[in-house]
């Protein structure tokens, strides 16, 4: 009887085995998808402009395979239908699992994004540390450059990936971030700002929304500033100049300290308090070679000068950001709902009205490394 059972329990495990294969898609039977591109069409009926930048192996030179992409575009209703038409049209089915980004329109963000961001983020070929890029041009437009600059495009959009781990004027926008931030009450998102500069794609800026809406763009310092804030921050290379000859700037590296950025918000008046403590370490990476900045005064008055420079840059930055855009993309809310135990008592204040009355301290510190090679007279 046991004998029997093992059998039987054989051939089914046999039946399934071979049933998977036969259902199971082979590589060679998808297509991948590199990017997604969004933009406005110019038809009503049909308002939404899907394009994929989709990967094809290429052995036509007989070098090896590499890989080339084609673009495929179709106006539709919305992403789902839009996905449905573009795998009618190709040879094989369409596959999202290796798409590095989503690229929306400027035009597009502007009017608001509500109607196809939760389906995106909410299919589960995407991955959720695929970035949210914004385009100042439309996204079809995008990806044509993008495909003209590298033969495997996903090497542009894993480019500045990697860039935000050696500086800190470009920072990583995962969809995942996104979309909690824009289904949470705690801090508005952020997407990556992107704009082709002659022959090149420059992806150094932060696009701000508030609810569903892009509402406005920084700069790279911007968001240098927003990595400091948000305790991102790694390191960056900045330029202050010397008291004692104002006309030669210092280069300065900057990096992070084992402090973070601390922060606190306080009601008075009806007005926002906030103060921020920004703690970095500093060094010097070219500077007047007949100036000795060995010295502890001399230390101290560029250490004086990096905290003037991260003081102002900062200020401004909250200032555009709660007075000109409305929209708190670090999160002060989540420091300002400690003050209150209730619910009740945090119900009486609307965060949204308070934000743009917001007053800003910074507090800068950071603590200057020197050695040898900045010393005036070298003693051998």
């Amino acid at each position: 009887m046991k004998t029997k059972l093992l059998v039987i329990t054989c051939i089914l495990s046999l039946f399934i085995a071979f049933t998977n294969s036969y259902d199971a898609r082979e590589t060679e039977e998808l297509s991948y998808a590199i990017a997604i591109g969004l933009d406005i069409s110019d038809s009503p009926d049909e308002p939404l402009a899907l394009t994929l930048q989709i990967a094809k192996p290429d052995s036509s030179d007989g070098s090896g395979t590499k890989i080339t992409t084609e673009s495929k575009t179709v106006t539709c209703n919305s992403f789902s239908l839009g996905m449905a038409m573009l795998n009618l049209e190709n040879i094989n089915e369409i596959n999202l699992s290796h798409c590095t980004a989503i690229i929306i329109s400027e035009e597009l963000a502007k009017q608001g994004i509500e109607d196809f961001i939760n389906t995106l983020a909410n299919d589960v070929e995407i991955r959720p540390t695929c970035n949210i890029l914004i385009s100042e041009s439309k996204a079809s437009e995008l990806l044509e450059k993008a495909s003209s600059i590298e033969d495997i495009s996903a090497k542009f959009y894993n480019s500045f990936i990697n860039s935000a781990k050696i500086t800190s004027y470009v920072t990583t926008c995962p969809l995942t971030d996104f979309y909690s931030s824009l289904h949470g009450d705690i801090k508005a998102p952020t997407a990556i700002y992107t704009f082709t500069k002659g022959d090149t794609i420059e992806s150094i800026g932060l696009a701000v929304f508030k609810d569903y809406k892009m509402v406005g763009k920084l700069s790279g310092l911007d968001t240098f500033c927003f990595n400091i804030l948000t305790n991102e921050f790694q390191e960056a290379t900045i330029e202050v100049y010397n008291p004692e000859d104002p006309d030669i700037p210092l280069s300065i590296s900057l990096s992070n300290s084992k402090d973070k950025t601390k922060t606190k918000v306080t009601l008075e008046n009806g007005i926002p308090k906030i103060t921020c403590e920004i703690s970095l370490k500093s060094s010097i990476l070219s500077a007047n070679e007949n100036y000795d900045y060995s010295s502890e005064n001399a230390k101290r008055e560029v250490e004086a000068e990096i905290n003037k420079f991260i003081k102002d840059s900062c200020t401004d930055f909250l200032n555009r950001t709660s007075k000109e855009y409305q929209s708190d993309i670090i999160g002060f809310q989540g420091q300002f709902n400690k003050n209150y135990l209730t619910q009740d008592e945090l119900d009486k204040h609307n965060w949204n009205e308070l934000y743009p009355k917001a007053e800003f301290e910074i507090k800068p510190t950071n603590y200057l490394i020197t050695g040898f090679l900045f010393s005036k007279d070298w003693d051998y």
